[in-house]
C-alpha cells in the first residue's frame, strides 16, 4: 500500500512538472509581441507632454527644478521647450531632450532584436498592479543607444511597463556609473513615459539624480497639422521607440 502511495504521489509531481514545463512561456513569442505592441502604440496621434525634471547633486538642498514641453505630431516626429528652469539642470536636460527628438525625427536608436541583443526569460512580478514577465535585456555590441537591464512586460497587451539597467557605454567619462529606470502606463489611451529617474556617479562632483515625471498629456489637433501626411510608399517601417530605452538621459559632454 504504502509503495502504491509512493508511486501515486511521484507520478502526480511528475505531472505537475510536465504541465509547468508546457506552461512555460516561449520566450521568442513574447519577444515578438512585445515589439509589435510597441510599435502599434500612438500611431496617427498628435499629443503634448509637459513635464518636470528634477536634478538633485549629493547636497540636495541645491535641488533644481526644470519644466519642458514635448509635442509629438502623427509622423511621430517631435519637438520641444523649456518653459521653467536653468543653470546646470537645464543644460543636462537640454541634452537629454535633444538626444530624444533627433532619435524620433530621424528614426534612429538601436531596435529590440535578436540581431542586437540576447534575452532571457526570468519570470513573473507584479508592476503597478498588473503581472508582468520580466526579460533581462543585454546587448551584443556596445553602440550609444544599446543597454542592458531589465523589462518587465505586461502579460496581457505585451506593452513594455518598466525598463531597469544601464547603457551598454558610458555615455561620456565624466559618468563612471549610470542606473536607469523607465516607467511607462496608459494616459487617455497613449502609451507613454510617465517616470524617470537616472542615477549618475559623475567624476569630481559625486553623485546626481536626475527624475521626470508627466504632469500633464493633451492631446491637440493643432499639433497634427505640423507636419502634413506621408504617403504611404514614403512610411517607414516603426520600430521600438527610441524613447523607451532612455537612451539619452545624462548625456554629458
Amino acid at each position: 500500500m504504502r509503495g502504491m502511495i509512493r508511486l501515486t504521489i511521484s507520478g502526480i509531481l511528475l505531472a505537475g512538472m510536465g504541465m509547468a514545463q508546457t506552461s512555460a512561456p516561449d520566450l521568442n513569442t513574447i519577444v515578438s509581441r512585445m515589439q509589435t505592441a510597441m510599435a502599434g502604440r500612438n500611431h496617427d496621434r498628435a499629443y503634448s507632454v509637459t513635464r518636470e525634471y528634477r536634478l538633485v547633486p549629493e547636497d540636495a538642498s541645491k535641488a533644481t527644478r526644470v519644466v519642458a514641453e514635448i509635442n509629438t505630431v502623427s509622423s511621430g516626429s517631435k519637438d520641444y521647450s523649456i518653459t521653467e528652469g536653468g543653470g546646470q539642470a537645464e543644460k543636462i536636460v537640454r541634452k537629454v531632450l535633444d538626444h530624444e527628438t533627433e532619435s524620433a525625427n530621424q528614426h534612429t536608436g538601436m531596435a529590440m532584436t535578436s540581431d542586437n541583443y540576447n534575452f532571457a526569460y526570468l519570470g513573473t512580478e507584479a508592476n503597478d498592479g498588473h503581472t508582468c514577465y520580466v526579460v533581462q535585456l543585454n546587448a551584443k555590441h556596445d553602440g550609444k543607444d544599446m543597454l542592458n537591464g531589465r523589462l518587465w512586460i505586461d502579460t496581457d497587451s505585451y506593452l513594455v511597463r518598466q525598463f531597469s539597467g544601464s547603457p551598454a557605454k558610458s555615455p561620456s567619462w565624466w559618468i563612471k556609473d549610470l542606473q536607469v529606470t523607465l516607467h511607462y502606463k496608459d494616459v487617455d489611451g497613449l502609451w507613454l513615459q510617465d517616470s524617470t529617474q537616472a542615477v549618475a556617479q559623475v567624476r569630481i562632483v559625486g553623485r546626481h539624480v536626475l527624475t521626470s515625471r508627466a504632469l500633464n498629456v493633451r492631446t491637440d489637433m493643432a499639433l497634427a497639422s505640423k507636419t502634413a501626411p506621408q504617403k504611404a510608399t514614403q512610411q517607414r517601417r516603426r520600430r521600438l521607440d527610441p524613447s523607451l530605452v532612455g537612451a539619452g538621459v545624462f548625456q554629458h559632454r
